[in-house]
């Protein structure tokens, strides 16, 4: 057995290759490299139906898609900034954005609950229950059920089902050289949220600083899923791969270049950050505004890429807020980043689990 350490894109790819899912199987046609399986919804499966309604529901498209996703205190939130509103908000939304990235729709979810005994109070339990009715009312889910059990450290763990159109679906492999990269919004609110809490932790912010920068703050701790965005641009079937922005842009190109067997050039911008995230960092260098842009983490926007074949057609697809920032291109190219006529190499800055 070797002793060598492995990181969590090794781990995962392991699991596959020992589980024999390194294909696509017939319950998932998504395969198992995207955050989410699809299940086709297969004819025999509408046994249950009454006789005049089973013949119209097996001719619809849908498929269930289906995730899961979970947050540990210590890990992935502190609780000497986040509330337990926030933390379980936070755990659906993340869930939620992996429908997105695919154009699905909600059902419902089953949610687990690791429960230190000193949290085991209702002004805790109280706070916990509004993030989650929030979370359904904003999306229009129910809870299907779950498990509540007692632990060391608090934990949300959420398995999020969803329906999805397999003959719109996107996917991370798809792209092809010549389409063009785009981002539904800018990036950089999540992480400077994170830097400016941490830092307000450890006694190095002000609360004056924290005041300045309230859409960082709040996006780190209340992030919002693109979920109709991502079923709208599902159904223009003009997008050819899709991964949402839970990992950092970095790590996210190189998996979808990686998954569509592409490379990418990416015009980097100061745009490419939100206008609080411009303020706090002034006027960085390029290398700087690199690591800002290719490090962020957790704004859930979607990453996707629009075919070329009909250019009119894809300038209609794109919404206010969405940018073009880039070409796929033949694989052998690689992934780069230009800026002033400057070449920058795009890195792997994502948080690591087993760093």
């Amino acid at each position: 057995m070797s002793s060598k350490k492995l990181g969590e894109l090794e781990i995962l790819e392991c699991f596959r290759k020992e589980l024999g899912l390194t294909r696509p199987h017939r319950l998932n046609l998504a395969g198992n490299t995207d955050d989410a399986a699809i299940l086709p919804l297969l004819p025999d499966m509408f046994a249950l139906f009454p006789s005049q309604r089973r013949s119209e529901a097996a001719l619809r498209a849908d498929s269930l898609v289906l995730t899961q996703d979970a947050m540990i205190e210590g890990v992935h939130f502190r609780l000497d900034y986040s509330t337990p509103e926030q933390v379980v908000g936070k755990c659906m939304a993340i869930n939620l954005s992996d429908l997105a990235a695919m154009g699905g729709a909600p059902l419902g979810a089953l949610v687990h609950v690791g429960l230190p005994k000193k949290y085991a109070v209702n002004s805790f339990l109280s706070s916990l229950t509004k993030g989650l009715r929030g979370s359904m009312r904003r999306h229009k889910y129910t809870i299907f059920g779950g498990d509540l059990t007692a632990a060391r450290d608090f934990t949300v763990s959420a398995a999020l089902i969803g329906r999805i159109d397999h003959k719109t679906v996107m996917l991370r492999r798809g792209a092809k050289a010549g389409d063009v990269l785009c981002i539904s919004g800018t990036l950089g609110l999540a992480s400077l949220g994170l830097k400016l809490l941490e830092g307000h932790r450890k006694g190095k912010v002000s609360n004056a600083t924290l005041k300045r920068h309230p859409q960082a703050v709040k996006r780190l701790l209340e992030p919002r899923p693109r979920l109709k965005l991502g079923q709208r641009l599902a159904e223009t079937g003009l997008v050819t791969s899709c991964i949402d922005l839970s990992d950092s842009l970095g790590r996210s190109l190189m998996l979808l270049a990686k998954e569509s067997k592409v490379g990418f050039e990416v015009s980097l911008t100061p745009k490419l950050l939100h206008q609080e995230v411009r303020r706090y960092y002034g006027r960085p260098s390029p290398d700087e505004l690199a690591k800002a842009v290719f490090s962020a983490e957790e704004d859930l926007e979607l990453l996707f890429t629009v075919s070329a074949a009909n250019p009119d057609e894809a300038r209609g697809i794109l919404p206010l807020g969405v940018m073009p920032i880039g070409t796929a291109v033949a694989p052998k190219t690689g992934i780069h980043a230009f800026h002033a006529g400057k070449q920058i190499p795009i890195v792997d800055a994502g948080f690591e689990h087993f760093g």
